[in-house]
């Protein structure tokens, strides 16, 4: 495929008038093809939403990595850097998503990072809410048991107590009745 533009908002002015697949492929042309840095950030960019709103989530966090990888300021490192662990969160790569984390604190000052702890929290318990709407018992146990360390005394009881739900629907009798005497003598 060759490509003819040059700039970026001939890039965007062509990717307006396609189809979302289309995009991607042409997206993903660019990207190879095109040296300049802006384009390179507007492609990786679009692709991580185009790959996002199909649910192709390791796709997505890929190119915000790159994204992130080619943002100079830190503020927009780190919102990229969230952005990137949101995915890696949503496609179930959570060891993807702890580097990323520990890569988001390096970057961050001390406001910064009681402020990321508390988003990244914030995105595993969500999504661990989305798994339990979809009946996916099993991957919010994983998120659940994942965070528990992390929480304070209150969270910590209340997550337990879903915990212990999640065990007996997984059918967990060794692990439920373990928690269940742990949290009876709390």
């Amino acid at each position: 495929m060759e490509i003819l533009e040059k700039t970026r908002p001939e890039v965007e002015e062509k990717t307006n008038k396609m189809s979302d697949f289309l995009k991607m492929e042409y997206l993903e042309n660019c990207k190879k093809l095109i040296k300049d840095a802006e384009i390179q950030k507007f492609c990786r960019k679009k692709l991580s939403e185009l790959y996002e709103t199909r649910r192709m989530y390791p796709e997505a966090a890929r190119n915000m990595a790159s994204f992130a990888d080619s943002v100079i300021k830190n503020r927009e490192k780190i919102g990229a850097h969230l952005k990137e662990m949101e995915l890696w969160i949503k496609a179930g790569f959570y060891d993807n998503a702890d580097i990323t984390f520990k890569k988001v604190l390096a970057i961050g000052n001390s406001k910064e990072k009681a402020e990321i702890k508390e988003k990244v929290k914030n995105m595993y318990l969500s999504q661990a809410l989305v798994y339990e709407k979809e009946n996916r018992n099993s991957n919010s146990l994983r998120i659940y048991e994942l965070i528990l360390s992390s929480l304070e005394e209150k969270e910590k009881l209340e997550i337990q107590k879903k915990i212990l739900v999640l065990y007996s629907k997984l059918g967990k009798i060794r692990e439920y009745t373990l928690l269940k005497e742990l949290l009876d003598s709390k």
